[in-house]
């Protein structure tokens, strides 16, 4: 292996930690976010847990939530961005009665953002490329369900 192939690794490997840690910044975020509305009950799940659902499980209003924290630097959020495990959890958890959530931080122009699942559920499974435009989702997680499916 060539050295210039060693310094390539680590600067992608630093540039995956600063990701993931930006992540899990907002995934607390959040966390504290829904700890301050009233009858909530959420909690995170493990990072280091093997298939991680979604990043946080919440009871709201009865209902059982399962929450998918995105983070971006600035754009869309790529389809791209979600794992095998996140598709099939948050669809499991919709097929199941319970709203799945995905909650997106944008930094430039910042943005804290949350849209159902079922709004791209459709497009992400059939194999479709593509993105989601951020733009007029609902910035207030208990607003989410207002969004009307495509």
């Amino acid at each position: 292996m060539r050295p210039s192939d060693t310094r390539t690794r680590q600067k992608k490997d630093r540039l995956q930690q600063a990701r993931n840690a930006r992540g899990k910044v907002w995934q607390n975020d959040l966390l504290d976010i829904l700890c301050g509305i009233p009858k909530v009950w959420c909690r995170g799940w493990p990072a280091d847990y093997s298939g991680q659902p979604y990043d946080i499980e919440a009871t709201i209003d009865g209902r059982s939530w399962g929450i998918e924290c995105k983070h971006i630097a600035k754009g869309s959020l790529p389809f791209s961005a979600f794992r095998p495990n996140e598709v099939e959890n948050l669809s499991r958890k919709e097929d199941a009665g319970g709203i799945a959530v995905v909650a997106v931080r944008r930094d430039s122009p910042a943005v804290d953002c949350y849209f159902p699942w079922y709004y791209i559920r459709d497009r992400i499974e059939s194999g479709e490329r593509g993105s989601v435009k951020l733009e007029n989702l609902p910035t207030d997680i208990l607003n989410v369900l207002e969004v009307v499916h495509p």
